[in-house]
């Protein structure tokens, strides 16, 4: 969600304090942002269990690296790019044996671009199809399957709620890559649960 002016004035004073060397401010913007930095790592990671690892290490890294927190870009912004900037480097260092067909997923048209299968209405499954023990684990599968970087776009703009303006400032791609990857990895989402549903 966008992040109001009195939030990121707290956070640029932390900072400075923080890089004067105060390890009170440092423990106060890691406390604020741990939960997020983790959320982020959690639905990323193949391992959830890594999570905490990236916590660690992004916020390790605002201590660490002032070339990796300009003053010139809010706190926040470099924070989430630090964050997902471990998690691509994770996902691309880690050997991948899941499968990436997940066209099946999306919907259908004719040759004359017509709907023709939008898949099933999971919304009027009510809880029945979230109830399934395995509806959770489910669903994390197929957030782990798409690319790498539609899942960053989808994280931060529908998880994380950034606008498309700081979401693309994150990943460092254009505001109408972050839409496109976020519509698409929705889609996919949404035909997936349709599947819980049927």
């Amino acid at each position: 969600m966008p992040m109001n002016p009195d939030e990121a004035q707290v956070d640029e004073v932390l900072v400075q304090r923080m890089r004067r060397g105060d390890a009170v401010a440092f423990a106060a913007l890691a406390t604020r942002y741990w939960n997020t930095v983790h959320r982020i790592g959690w639905n990323m990671l193949p391992d959830p269990s890594a999570a905490g690892e990236l916590a660690e290490a992004t916020l390790l890294s605002a201590l660490r690296s002032a070339d990796a927190f300009p003053s010139e870009v809010p706190f926040r912004t470099s924070l989430y790019r630090q964050a997902m900037s471990h998690s691509l480097i994770r996902l691309h260092s880690a050997p991948s044996s899941v499968t990436r067909s997940l066209a099946a997923f999306l919907p259908r048209f004719d040759a004359h671009g017509r709907l023709t299968s939008a898949g099933s209405d999971w919304s009027k499954s009510g809880e029945t199809a979230f109830g399934r023990r395995d509806a959770e684990e489910r669903i994390r599968e197929t957030l782990q399957r798409l690319d790498a970087l539609d899942r960053a776009a989808f994280v931060l703009r529908e998880i994380e709620q950034l606008s498309v303006e700081e979401a693309a400032a994150v990943l460092g791609i254009s505001t109408e890559s972050i839409r496109q990857r976020t519509h698409r990895a929705s889609l996919i989402l949404t035909g997936f649960l349709g599947t819980l549903a049927a």
